[in-house]
C-alpha cells in the first residue's frame, strides 16, 4: 500500500477513528454507497457516496448485484481500517503532504539550482520557519497552514526575533523574510502543495535610506593604528571591503586557492559571488605581504582565507564573530553606531569615483546589476563636502577672484 494512504492513521493529530463504515443506503434517487472519512484540512466527518446505478444493470437479478455491492463494501471498509483516506489521493493528494516533509524536498531542490551563499539563507528561513510551526501545530499538512498563522509568523519575527549580534530585527530583514516566504509558497503553488501564496499578502515595512555613513580618512587612520597592533587580520578584511569592494558574505567564503601572489588578484568564485558572477579583484603589494603575515604561505589551497582568527585555516571566521568584532572596534573608538562594516564599501566605491575610476569600472568591481545600484550606495553626504565644493567648483567669473579676497562678515 502506498504510503500516503496511511498519513492520516499515523498522525498524533487524528482519533483513532476518523471514518465511518461504508454502508448500502436505497432510496428513491437511487443505490448508493454511503461513508464518512475525515477532512484532513476541517477534522471533521465528511459524507462520500459512489452511485450504483451503472452497476445495477449489468445484472439481472437484485440478490447478484447485492452480492458484487457487498464485496465492495467489505473491501472499502478494510482499506477504512488500514488509514486509507480518498483525500490522499487524485490531483489534490499533495495538497496533505506533512509540511516537514515539503520544507525538505524545497531545501533538497535548492541546493541542486542555488549558489551558496543563497542555500544558506533559505536554510536558515526554512529552520525558523519550521521551528515556529512546530510549535503552533505539530503534524500539520501544507495545504492548513493559513494567513492568520503567517500573520502571527510575522509578528513572532518582528517583535520577538533577535538578530546574531543581539539587536532586533530591522524593517530590513523582516521585508527579507517575506521575500524567503513568498519564494517557498510560490513553489508549494507550483509543485501542488498548496493554492494560495500568504506571504503575499503581508504588507512591507517601510524602509529608511541606508542609515551608514562613511568612515573618513581621520577615522580610517585611528582604526588602522589600532588593529595593526591587536588584529591584523581583521584590519586585513575591512582593508578588502574597502579597496576591493568585497561583501564580507563573500570575504568568508574566500579560499587559499582563490588568491594569486603571480596575477596579484582574488578570484571571486560564482557560487561565492551574491550575484551569481564570478569576478576577479585586484590587490596591492601590501594586501599580498599581509596574507604573508598572516601565514598564508603554510595554508593549503582548501583552507579558508580568514578562518577562525582571521588567519588561514580549515573553518571559515563566522558571520556572528565578525559582526561582534566590528561592534566591539566601534565601541573602542568610539565611533557612532552608523559606521558599520558594509560602511568601508560604501566609502570604498565614493572614494575610487570622486579620484576618477569612472562609474562603470566601480560598478563591476562591487558586483553591481546596473549603474543605478552603484549610485544607491554612493549617495551618501561625504562630510568634506563643504570644503570640496567651495575649493573646486568652478568661478562664475572672473570678477569672482577679487571678491574671494575680501571675507565677508554681518
Amino acid at each position: 500500500m502506498p504510503t500516503n494512504y496511511n498519513r492520516l492513521a499515523v498522525s498524533s493529530e487524528y482519533s483513532a477513528v476518523n471514518y465511518l463504515p461504508a454502508t448500502l443506503k436505497t432510496n428513491k434517487s437511487g443505490w448508493l454507497i454511503e461513508y464518512y472519512v475525515e477532512n484532513p484540512q476541517t477534522q471533521e466527518l465528511q459524507r462520500k457516496k459512489i452511485r450504483l446505478q451503472r452497476l445495477l444493470t449489468r445484472y439481472a437479478t437484485i440478490g447478484e448485484a447485492k452480492k458484487h455491492i457487498n464485496n465492495i463494501i467489505v473491501a472499502l471498509n478494510m482499506r477504512l481500517s488500514t488509514g486509507w483516506n480518498p483525500y490522499f489521493e487524485g490531483e489534490d493528494s499533495r495538497m496533505y503532504t506533512p509540511i516537514e516533509e515539503v520544507c525538505r524536498k524545497y531545501v533538497e531542490e535548492t541546493e541542486k539550482t542555488q549558489r551558496e551563499a543563497t542555500i544558506r539563507s533559505y536554510k536558515s528561513f526554512i529552520k525558523i520557519f519550521l521551528e515556529w510551526i512546530g510549535k503552533q501545530k505539530a503534524g500539520i499538512y501544507s495545504s492548513m497552514i493559513s494567513h492568520a498563522m503567517i500573520v502571527r509568523f510575522m509578528d513572532y519575527v518582528f517583535f520577538e526575533r533577535k538578530t546574531s549580534s543581539g539587536e532586533d530585527i530591522s524593517a530590513y530583514t523582516y521585508n527579507g523574510y517575506i521575500k524567503h516566504g513568498s519564494a517557498f509558497f510560490n513553489w508549494m503553488i507550483e509543485k501542488c502543495y498548496c493554492k494560495e501564496n500568504h506571504f503575499s499578502k503581508i504588507k512591507r515595512k517601510k524602509t529608511e535610506d541606508k542609515r551608514r555613513i562613511l568612515i573618513p580618512e581621520g577615522t580610517r587612520e585611528k582604526i588602522d593604528d589600532y588593529l595593526k597592533a591587536n588584529n591584523p587580520g581583521y584590519l586585513l578584511v575591512l582593508k578588502l571591503i574597502y579597496a576591493g569592494l568585497i561583501r564580507p558574505k563573500e570575504l568568508r567564503m574566500l579560499k587559499v586557492g582563490d588568491l594569486s601572489f603571480a596575477d596579484k588578484q582574488i578570484r571571486i568564485r560564482k557560487e561565492v559571488a551574491k550575484n551569481g558572477h564570478e569576478r576577479v579583484v585586484p590587490v596591492s603589494d601590501e594586501v599580498l605581504m599581509s596574507f604573508l603575515d598572516l601565514g598564508v604561505q603554510e595554508a593549503v589551497n582548501s583552507d579558508y582565507l580568514f578562518g577562525q582568527g582571521y588567519r588561514p585555516g580549515p573553518v571559515m571566521v563566522s558571520e556572528a564573530r565578525m559582526t561582534k568584532t566590528w561592534i566591539s572596534l566601534r565601541k573602542k573608538l568610539n565611533l557612532p553606531k552608523e559606521m558599520q562594516m558594509y560602511s568601508f564599501r560604501d566609502t570604498g566605491m565614493t572614494e575610487m569615483i570622486k579620484n576618477g575610476i569612472d562609474p562603470l569600472s566601480v560598478k563591476q568591481l562591487a558586483d553591481h546589476h546596473s549603474l543605478d545600484m552603484t549610485a544607491i550606495y554612493t549617495k551618501h553626504v561625504d562630510p568634506n563636502l563643504r570644503e570640496i565644493v567651495i575649493s573646486k567648483t568652478p568661478k562664475f567669473s572672473k570678477s569672482e577672484d577679487s571678491d574671494s579676497a575680501v571675507t565677508p562678515t554681518l
